[in-house]
């Protein structure tokens, strides 16, 4: 009997999502093939979910993988000793930073709402002490967690009373943080305003000493700000900013600046720099969310060129890239670039944008990624003439946005819907798509 490829979807949704198996389905993910020669000319449009695979290779990582689950165990078991070590001695300040500690190794793996039970008793025991370090700590800490998992009214409370706490502690660090964070936040929802004063607060707060990393993204939060509000020139002079302090932090700072400039010569329309821009990102040494990023910005600029087919491929190396990164996070991002490079190629490009959909419903992503990709899948769907199914799409995208707030996004989705001649809402509309 011939035995059939198994493919990683079909893997993916045999397997319980518990937390025990967690780097067990991420291993699936990154030793997963593109079974191209099966497909023949087919092959460069293979999504993830068609992807196979060979358990019986994975038996040799078994014990990495049960190692790496031990590891963070292990140390998250430590910080809690410790905590409660310094319980019984009654340093409750103690006592919330190994709670933080053990919080941040579960963040690290992911592991967010393990992360936000930590953080929350960290918090408790932090409020006690005279010295309030510790508290602002945890809450700057919820704030971040919070802002992963789409909590954005959630983070932004957090970050608010970190604020507060900090600057009662005359901690400016900690303030820094918290007006970072709330920058991001307000980012997330389109409040543009809003974002661009915490970020100068969080600048005012920034020692006068040599520049640090956390005065670097606070001017390319700035950068953004700008040129989303239309104002360019203030936005590149915040780049130039980032680009001259973060000289000597390392390529990923300045990868991160590359990318900024990349975005911002998008805006002016200046494709041929842009690209250039990318390109120089990719020359540095990124971590793999950043670098998939950037590839799926360098696919914009060779879009507009009229270089689909370049388009294609750097978004298809964005893929493999993030799939064996297990950089899930990128993929709906990287799969709403292949659509866009496959309507001007003349393909499927539906494959892709449904791809997009399943990868964040199969991988519990943050719900903007979801609004986005029916955003755009809805506009593909505008062009191809399925007007019906366009304004489906549309809605459950401004649906999305507005639970969200993320209200520029949700106006624009709107405005969208007027052109078509489309209510926003009416009583006959399915709930989902």
């Amino acid at each position: 009997m011939t035995q059939r490829a198994l493919r990683i979807g079909a893997a993916l949704k045999a397997i319980p999502e518990t937390d025990d198996l967690t780097h067990l389905r991420e291993a699936l993910l990154s030793e997963s093939r593109a079974d191209a020669p099966q497909w023949g000319s087919a092959g460069e449009y293979l999504t993830l979910d068609l992807r196979t695979l060979d358990p019986a290779a994975l038996e040799l990582r078994i014990d990495a993988l049960a190692d790496r689950v031990r590891r963070r165990v292990d140390q998250v078991m430590r910080h809690t000793l410790r905590a409660l070590a310094a319980l019984e001695r009654g340093e409750a300040a103690e006592v919330a930073r190994h709670l933080v500690a053990a919080g941040e190794v579960e963040e690290g793996e992911r592991r967010l709402h393990e992360a936000q039970r930590f953080y929350e008793r960290a918090l408790e025991a932090g409020r006690k002490p005279r010295d309030r370090s510790a508290e602002g700590l945890a809450l700057r800490r919820l704030g971040r967690v919070a802002r992963a998992l789409g909590q954005w009214e959630v983070s932004a409370r957090r970050y608010a009373d970190g604020y507060e706490v900090s600057m009662a502690q005359r901690d400016d660090l900690g303030a820094v943080v918290a007006c970072q964070g709330l920058g991001n936040v307000h980012v997330d929802q389109s409040r543009w305003s809003e974002a661009r004063g915490w970020y100068l607060r969080g600048v005012e707060h920034c020692p006068a000493r040599r520049p640090t990393l956390e005065y670097v993204h606070l001017c390319l939060g700035l950068s953004v700000v700008e040129r989303r509000l239309g104002d360019l020139d203030a936005a590149a002079e915040w780049l130039a900013r980032a680009e001259e302090s973060g000289a000597g932090l390392g390529d990923g700072v300045l990868g991160a600046v590359d990318h900024a400039w990349g975005r911002l010569h998008l805006t002016h329309g200046a494709e041929g720099e842009a690209e250039s821009a990318f390109r120089r990102a990719l020359g540095r040494e990124l971590d793999p969310v950043l670098r998939v990023a950037v590839m799926v910005g360098l696919s914009e600029p060779l879009l507009r060129q009229g270089r689909a087919r370049e388009a294609f491929a750097v978004a298809k190396d964005a893929e493999a890239l993030a799939i064996h990164s297990r950089a899930v996070i990128k993929l709906p991002d990287v799969y709403r670039a292949l659509g866009a490079a496959a309507e001007v190629d003349g393909a499927e490009a539906f494959l892709f944008y449904e791809q997009a959909l399943e990868v964040c419903r199969d991988h519990g992503l943050p719900a903007f990624e979801a609004a986005a990709t029916q955003h755009q899948y809805g506009m593909f769907e505008a062009r191809r003439g399925e007007p019906e199914t366009a304004v489906a799409r549309l809605r459950e995208a401004h649906r999305l946005y507005t639970e969200l707030g993320a209200w520029m996004e949700a106006d624009e989705v709107a405005k969208e819907l007027g052109r078509m001649g489309a209510a926003l809402d009416d009583n006959k509309r399915e709930q989902t798509v």
